[in-house]
C-alpha cells in the first residue's frame, strides 16, 4: 500500500512531480508537457533556480513521478495513475492537503506531545483502512514525519519555481516588502546611533551596575535590545523552513505591536498627568509626610509604650525608638526640602510616559526605592543587629551545652570549658536571651514593612515582563486566521458517495503554548518570591532583596 498527498487544487492531467519516501508520496504539482523527456527537462531547469535549492536543504531532490487523469473534476476526485516511473505499490491511498502559499503566512506543524485527535464522523465509514497509515499517530516522533510536513510546506514554493522556469513574466515589486524594509532601515539607523553614543558617553561598568539598582536602565537596555532584534529581520521570504520564517514573522510584528501600544497607553497617561497635575501634586505632598514619616513614628512610640502588655527591655526600646524616629524626622526634613523640584519631577515622568507605559512604570519603581530609601535603612539596621544576636545565641546555647562549633569540620564537638568561662557565658547568654524579644519586635516590624515593599517591586516587574512581551499579534492571528499558527496536525474524515476522503488539517497552537513565556516567568518569580522561603530568609536575619533578571526582559532571538 501507498500513501499519496495530494494539493486539493490540483486537478488537471499531467506528470506528476513531487517527493517519495519509502511508501509515501507528495505531490508537489503538476507539469503539463507532451513528453516525459519535455516534463523532465522542466524539472531539471527548475532545479538550478535558486528558491529550489534552498528547498532542496529542507527537503529531498524533487522527481518526476509519473503521469496522472482525472474522470472527474467533483471535489476530492481520485486521479488516476498510469505510466508511473516509480514503483508504486498497490493499492493507493489519497490523503488531500492544502499547498499555503509563502505570503499567507500558513503552514503545517507538529509541535504537540501526544497523540493527534481525528475526527471520525460517522462510526460507519470506511476509515480503518486509511488509519493504518496515519503516521501522525506515532510517538516519539521519526524524521519521517518532519521531512513529510516539511514536503507539504514546500510544496507551493516549489510550483512557484518550477512555473517561474516556464514564463518569462517578471515578478512585479512587493510594496509591503519594500515598506518594511523601509521600517527596518529605519530602525537599523536608530540602533547605530544609540550604539555610537553608549560606547562613547557610557561606561560599560557603570551601566552594568546601574542595571542591578534601577528598574528604568533595565528597561532602556530592553529597548535598545529590541531595536537590535527589529532592525536585524527580513521580512521577504525566499525559500528554505517556512516554519522558522513565519515564526520569525510574528515574532517581529508581536514585538512592534507591543511596543506601539505601549507607547499609545504611555501618552494617553501623560494626557491625565497633565490635566490633574494639581490634585496629583496635593497627593504626593500630603503624603510624603502621612505614610513615610508619621505613620511609622506613631508605630515606633507605640511600640515603646509596651503595647497590648508586652514587656520589652525598656532602655533597649527607647533606644530603639528614639534612634529610628530621629532617622525617619531627618529623611522627612530631606524629602519636605525636594518638594521645590516636584515640578521637574512631573516634567520628567510627563516625558518618560511618552516613550511609553513600561518606561514610566520602571521610572515609578525607582522613584518608589528613593523615597522609601529610610525604610530601607532601618531594616538593614534592625536585620543587622538580629542576625548578630542570633548568631550570639547560638554560640553562647552551644557554651552552655559543653560544645563548640568546629570550623574545619563544620560540625559542633564536644569541649571542656573552664569555670570562669562557663559563668560568663551563662551571664551572656541570660542577658542575650532577655534582650532578644525587643530586637526581634522591632525586626519584624522593619521586615514586613520591607516585604510590602518587595511585593511591590514583584507586581511592578510582572507588570513589566507582561507589558514587555504580551502575545498580542499571536493572539490575534490564532483568532483571526488560525493556520498561521499551527499546533499539530490531524486527520479530517469526510463521507463521499462512494468512499471516505480524508484530509489532513491543523490544530491551532494552544494557549498554554502562546503564554509558555509568562509560565516561565512565573515560575522564576515564586521560586524566588516564595513564601516559604521569605519566611525563612526573616527567621535567619537576612537581607531581603529583589530579583534583579534583566534577562527576562531580554526578547529571544
Amino acid at each position: 500500500m501507498t500513501t499519496v498527498f495530494w494539493p486539493l487544487d490540483v486537478t488537471d492531467d499531467g506528470f506528476m512531480y513531487g517527493w517519495i519516501q519509502e511508501h509515501t508520496v507528495c505531490v508537489a504539482g503538476i507539469l503539463h508537457a507532451d513528453t516525459l523527456a519535455d516534463a523532465e527537462a522542466i524539472l531539471a531547469k527548475a532545479l538550478g533556480s535558486e528558491r529550489l535549492r534552498a528547498l532542496m536543504t529542507l527537503c529531498e531532490i524533487p522527481v518526476i513521478l509519473g503521469h496522472c487523469a482525472f474522470r472527474s473534476l467533483a471535489p476530492y476526485a481520485t486521479p488516476e495513475i498510469k505510466g508511473s516511473i516509480i514503483s508504486w505499490t498497490r493499492p493507493f491511498h489519497f490523503y488531500y492537503y492544502y499547498r499555503h502559499t509563502g505570503n499567507s503566512r500558513r503552514f503545517y506543524a507538529v509541535r504537540e506531545e501526544g497523540a493527534s485527535l481525528i475526527s471520525r464522523g460517522n462510526r460507519t465509514m470506511p476509515t480503518e483502512a486509511y488509519l493504518v497509515h496515519d503516521f501522525t499517530r506515532h510517538r516519539p516522533r521519526s524524521s519521517r514525519l518532519e521531512d513529510v510536513v516539511n514536503q507539504l510546506n514546500s510544496a507551493r514554493l516549489a510550483e512557484y519555481a518550477v512555473r517561474h522556469c516556464q514564463t518569462t513574466c517578471p515578478r512585479p515589486p512587493d510594496g509591503k516588502a519594500r515598506g518594511m524594509n523601509f521600517v527596518s532601515n529605519t530602525l537599523k539607523s536608530a540602533s547605530r546611533s544609540w550604539d555610537l553614543f553608549g560606547h562613547r558617553f557610557l561606561p560599560t561598568r557603570s551601566v552594568s551596575m546601574l542595571k542591578e539598582f534601577s528598574f528604568t536602565a533595565r528597561q532602556v537596555e530592553n529597548r535598545v535590545h529590541v531595536l537590535h532584534f527589529l532592525s536585524n529581520r527580513k521580512f521577504v521570504h525566499q525559500g528554505g523552513d517556512i516554519n522558522s520564517a513565519c515564526q520569525e514573522y510574528i515574532e517581529y510584528h508581536n514585538t512592534l505591536w507591543v511596543i506601539l501600544n505601549d507607547i499609545i497607553i504611555g501618552v494617553a497617561f501623560r494626557f491625565f498627568l497633565y490635566q490633574n497635575r494639581a490634585i496629583i501634586n496635593q497627593l504626593v505632598i500630603d503624603g510624603l509626610e502621612g505614610i513615610l514619616a508619621h505613620r511609622m513614628e506613631g508605630m515606633l512610640l507605640w511600640l515603646d509604650s509596651w503595647p497590648a502588655g508586652l514587656k520589652l527591655n525598656t532602655e533597649l526600646s527607647r533606644f530603639y525608638s528614639q534612634g529610628f524616629i530621629g532617622l525617619i524626622t531627618q529623611w522627612a526634613t530631606f524629602l519636605r526640602s525636594c518638594l521645590c523640584f516636584l515640578p521637574v519631577l512631573n516634567l520628567t515622568i510627563e516625558t518618560a510616559s511618552l516613550m511609553g507605559m513600561t518606561m514610566a512604570t520602571s521610572l515609578f519603581l525607582d522613584l518608589l526605592g528613593l523615597l522609601t530609601g529610610h525604610f530601607y535603612a532601618c531594616y538593614l539596621i534592625a536585620s543587622t543587629i538580629y542576625r548578630h544576636i542570633l548568631i550570639l545565641l547560638g554560640s553562647l546555647w552551644n557554651l552552655f551545652r559543653g560544645k563548640r562549633y568546629n570550623v574545619l569540620r563544620n560540625r559542633t564537638d564536644p569541649w571542656d570549658y573552664e569555670t570562669d568561662q562557663l559563668l560568663l557565658g551563662t551571664i551572656l547568654f541570660t542577658l542575650a536571651a532577655y534582650l532578644f524579644p525587643t530586637i526581634w519586635v522591632y525586626y519584624v516590624v522593619f521586615a514586613l514593612v520591607r516585604l510590602s515593599l518587595i511585593a511591590l517591586y514583584a507586581t511592578g516587574e510582572t507588570l513589566l515582563a507582561f507589558m514587555n512581551h504580551f502575545p498580542l499579534f499571536a493572539l490575534m492571528l490564532r483568532i483571526k486566521d488560525p493556520q498561521r499558527l499551527p499546533g499539530d496536525i490531524y486527520l479530517l474524515a469526510r463521507p463521499t458517495s462512494d468512499r471516505c476522503s480524508v484530509t489532513l488539517m491543523s490544530y491551532p497552537l494552544p494557549l498554554s503554548v502562546i503564554f509558555a513565556q509568562y509560565t516561565q516567568l512565573w515560575r522564576q518569580l515564586l521560586q524566588y518570591y516564595h513564601p516559604f522561603r521569605l519566611g525563612r530568609w526573616i527567621l535567619q536575619g537576612r537581607v531581603l532583596a529583589t530579583f534583579t533578571h534583566a534577562s527576562v526582559y531580554i526578547p529571544s532571538q
